[in-house]
């Protein structure tokens, strides 16, 4: 029996937060906003960011990422 792994964008709501690990001790908060196909079908979150370091975050506007990207790259908030 095979087993298909559930998609992101299944699992994924408007609100979650996911972060990913920059250089030294800087991390990358994304609050996701949205995800919207784009002309050729291809799933983009869209999402605010801020970037987290000890004792100091600083909101850095919104990204856009695809769908793909973004789950390499991002791990949900434990």
């Amino acid at each position: 029996m095979f087993f298909r792994k559930q998609s992101l964008r299944d699992r994924i709501a408007s609100g979650d937060i996911f972060y990913r690990r920059m250089m030294l001790s800087l991390q990358e908060q994304a609050k996701v906003l949205r995800i919207e196909d784009d002309d050729q079908g291809i799933p983009h979150v869209h999402y605010e960011k801020t970037v987290l370091r000890t004792g100091y975050q600083e909101h850095a506007g919104t990204n856009v990422l695809a769908l793909a990207i973004f789950e390499r790259d991002f791990r949900a908030a434990q």
